[in-house]
């Protein structure tokens, strides 16, 4: 059984995007991010400088990848530091949800912060979103 690629729909980012978005800080420990990604359920945290802008998402895969080498120093590593390895992206509320597949594809990456015009963070989407998103 095959299912019809959706090539012509135009569902927006918008109408898939979580909200509201789960932050950390960029100086938080990524302890206490940890504890943030296990007390919530979610998989994905939207890191944040003192400003408010959106750097990227650091996923739990991120924190579980660092815990072998810094696991004794988990509390005194930062977010920032894991957020090194995690390529800085983000997508606009009103693109479609196949640019969203394609640009989370294209960088192998779970989840993509949603970010309006004036740089805000707006909302995030996720595999599982687009996972849902096709199962339609």
């Amino acid at each position: 059984m095959t299912t019809p690629r959706r090539t012509a729909d135009k569902t927006m980012v918008r109408e898939l995007m979580s909200v509201p978005v789960l932050t950390a800080a960029v100086t938080d420990s990524l302890w206490d991010a940890w504890q943030l990604l296990v007390i919530s359920g979610l998989r994905h945290l939207a890191v944040v400088d003192s400003g408010g802008n959106c750097l990227g998402v650091l996923s739990d895969r991120t924190v579980l990848a660092d815990m072998p080498r810094t696991f004794e120093h988990l509390g005194e590593t930062t977010v920032g530091s894991a957020m090194e390895r995690v390529p800085r992206l983000a997508i606009a509320p009103d693109k479609t949800a196949q640019e969203a597949a394609a640009l989370m594809s294209l960088h192998m990456v779970d989840a993509v912060p949603v970010i309006n015009d004036e740089d805000r963070l707006v909302g995030i989407v996720t595999s599982t979103d687009i996972v849902h998103w096709v199962g339609q």
